[in-house]
């Protein structure tokens, strides 16, 4: 994937999670939708850490063999 479709990928990711912070849980939110929020963006939050550091591990690769030729 190209970092392109990644900034993409990420992007849409963002502006579903804002579209469901400004909607917020449903009143009253039970501790089990609460909890269920929490780690909703836990994941998200995680899943964006591993898609940085998939794009800096590809960044070096291709650096790494652009100092190759």
């Amino acid at each position: 994937m190209s970092e392109t479709s990644l900034d993409a990928a990420l992007a849409r990711l963002d502006r579903a999670v804002a579209r469901l912070e400004r909607i917020g849980p449903p009143a009253p939110a039970t501790p089990g939708l609460a909890l269920a929020y929490a780690e909703l963006d836990e994941r998200h939050d995680l899943l964006r850490l591993r898609i940085q550091e998939t794009i800096e591990r590809l960044d070096a690769l291709i650096d790494q063999e652009g100092a190759a030729h």
